[in-house]
């Protein structure tokens, strides 16, 4: 049988655990917060230094810009508006095949000038002001009346040809 001693001691202890538990709790729920409050700073951090190194591309591309503008004009020369273009190649009728054959420039090329996505530089905005200073002239005998429809096609007055009916 265990002495009163004995009995006092283990009651003394099981209460004494059970006030440092209870002491405790708002102290590991603090370790919990603090935990996730420092994995939250780490993100952020993250996330700061990623903002901080493209605002520097950012800014280094712009000064490098400027740089280049300083240095060279690119907009030397008449500008040639999106909607002018189209109704140059439409006055010539001209597919944006054919339309860049003559210009020395690709049909995405046309494309870009037309939507206004990239405007023509160099080479290409002379020979597209002189185009269109010309308006046509030796360049308009290249057009529909060539021979060739919008998509290339034999158009039935050129191809010398007549449509006949199918039933017979």
């Amino acid at each position: 049988m265990p002495t009163l001693a004995a009995t006092l001691r283990h009651e003394i202890r099981r209460l004494a655990k059970a006030e440092v538990s209870r002491a405790l709790r708002p102290l590991a729920r603090m370790k919990k917060q603090v935990k996730s409050l420092r994995l939250g700073s780490r993100g952020s951090r993250r996330a700061l230094a990623s903002l901080e190194r493209g605002l520097r591309r950012l800014s280094d591309r712009l000064s490098v810009q400027s740089l280049r503008a300083r240095i060279r004009r690119p907009s030397a020369g008449p500008r040639v508006a999106p909607r002018v273009i189209r109704a140059l190649r439409d006055g010539l009728h001209m597919t944006r095949r054919e339309f860049a054959k003559l210009l020395g420039v690709s049909p995405g090329s046309i494309f870009g000038w037309e939507t206004g996505r990239t405007i023509p530089r160099g080479g290409s905005r002379a020979r597209l002001v002189a185009l269109r200073r010309k308006k046509g002239g030796a360049a308009r005998g290249r057009g529909r009346q060539g021979g060739r429809g919008r998509r290339g096609r034999r158009t039935a007055a050129r191809s010398g040809t007549a449509r006949r009916s199918r039933r017979g």
